[in-house]
């Protein structure tokens, strides 16, 4: 090596510039100019190895220090790349065998972590699964979007089930959130479709309310005013302003009709179709808690129920004395009902029994029930974890069911406030039933 100023093992000057010299399948490089003195510049890029083994000193600290030591390769790659052409004298096969030394740990450490983070994902997948064909839209879709933000949070699995494992969760999501859009796609369709019959009866009841045909056109109002009650359900402020379109055509027409047949006036309060469907279904209600066949009346309430929902009264129009006679009726039915099926399971001759003795059962059944529900509510409102409580429900391939939550503790309190009122029925028909027999 001609004109050689100064040499070592790492690099040599020569002709005023400094060198480092070929390592790996690097030749030699010139990595900068002599400025003060030979000595002056070699100590200047000795120097900076010494802040490229720093380098790789702090990476391993981070890497050390890190839970997910594998977000730190990329970082390393970086570093190995840096250093190919990093101007500076010294021993860089030495750093190049470190960075490799913790680029095999690293990658050892993904391999666990992407085995790991395969797990989490098909737990969150098994987690997601229950919600594919729910029809509990919020519920549902609050979940599966707190699902996916942890599936988000978790690094990426081993790559021969990568694709499968994105493809399984992303259908569960796509498959549950098309299926709610077609369902509230189809609602608002519902609603345009009833908002459409809704026009239909007031553009013919607006075309009837000047006919002088008057027992054709009486008829006529009354088929329009039947279609109305079954047209369904829509949001409160738009069937008020079409009512009250309805009620303007009718009023109209029976007012020109009352003075046609010389009959009073109509000063009686307008009533609402579907108030007077309410009205029957209260009363038919009522009645079902005489009904011998306490099963078939509790089936019957509970289409009542349904038959109430879908009229559709909005909750300011209601009638609150008779929606709560509606629900107390309702209620009475349901646990009478499930009163006698208690009974019947443990009684098998109940039926056989003297009118005393059903009477004392279903006083003694019933109080045991109170009791069980108000521990119950008592437990609910400490806060106790109501499953240890609740006995396992099994289906029909013996596996066992969700437990159901205990429900709306205002609920829980009117179901016990109708046991109560039902036990003291029964206890006052038992306590007239004995005097009698005394005084007979």
């Amino acid at each position: 090596m001609n004109n050689v100023d100064w040499s070592d093992e790492y690099g040599y000057v020569r002709e005023g510039k400094v060198y480092l010299k070929g390592y790996f399948d690097y030749p030699d490089r010139e990595i900068g100019d002599v400025r003060q003195s030979v000595e002056a510049s070699v100590e200047y890029f000795r120097k900076r190895y010494e802040v490229a083994q720093q380098k790789v000193a702090d990476l391993y600290g981070l890497v050390e220090a890190a839970q997910n030591k594998g977000s730190y390769l990329m970082k390393l790659v970086h570093l190995r790349n840096y250093f190919a052409d990093y101007d500076a004298l010294g021993d860089f096969p030495a750093l190049y065998k470190k960075l490799d030394e913790l680029e095999e740990g690293l990658r050892a450490s993904i391999s666990v972590n992407r085995d790991r983070n395969l797990e989490i994902k098909q737990a969150l997948i098994a987690e997601a699964e229950p919600y594919r064909l729910s029809t509990e839209w919020k519920e549902a879709a609050d979940k599966l979007q707190e699902i996916k933000e942890k599936w988000i949070k978790t690094g990426a699995v081993v790559k021969e089930h990568e694709e499968q494992t994105e493809n399984t969760f992303r259908g569960i999501l796509d498959e549950f959130f098309t299926r709610r859009k077609t369902f509230f796609n189809q609602k608002m369709q519902e609603q345009r479709d009833r908002m459409n019959q809704y026009m239909e009866i007031i553009q013919e009841a607006e075309k009837l309310k000047y006919s002088q045909d008057w027992d054709v056109t009486v008829t006529a109002f009354k088929a329009l005013q039947e279609r109305w009650r079954n047209v369904g359900k829509l949001p409160p402020d738009k069937v008020t302003k079409l009512w009250k379109r309805f009620r303007r055509a009718t009023d109209t027409f029976f007012e020109r009709y009352n003075q046609a047949k010389g009959l009073p006036p109509r000063f009686t309060k307008r009533v609402d179709p579907k108030q007077a469907a309410q009205e029957k279904m209260v009363t038919e209600a009522e009645a079902l808690f005489n009904h011998t066949d306490m099963n078939a009346a509790a089936e019957r309430g509970k289409a009542l129920l349904m038959e109430w929902k879908n009229l559709g009264v909005p909750s300011f129009k209601q009638d609150r004395v008779l929606a709560e006679r509606f629900r107390l009726a309702c209620d009475r039915i349901f646990e009478m009902n499930y009163l006698m099926r208690v009974i019947k399971r443990k009684h098998f001759f109940f039926e056989k029994k003297s009118q005393e003795e059903q009477l004392t059962i279903k006083v003694a059944t019933m109080s045991d029930l109170i009791r069980k529900d108000k521990q119950m509510m008592e437990l609910q409102e400490s806060g106790a974890d109501m499953s240890m409580y609740q006995r396992p429900v099994y289906n029909a391939s013996g596996e066992q069911q969700p437990q159901r939550s205990p429900g709306n503790p205002a609920v829980q309190k009117r179901k016990i406030q109708v046991k109560e009122t039902l036990l003291n029925q029964f206890k006052a028909e038992l306590a007239e039933l004995r005097t009698n027999r005394q005084f007979k």
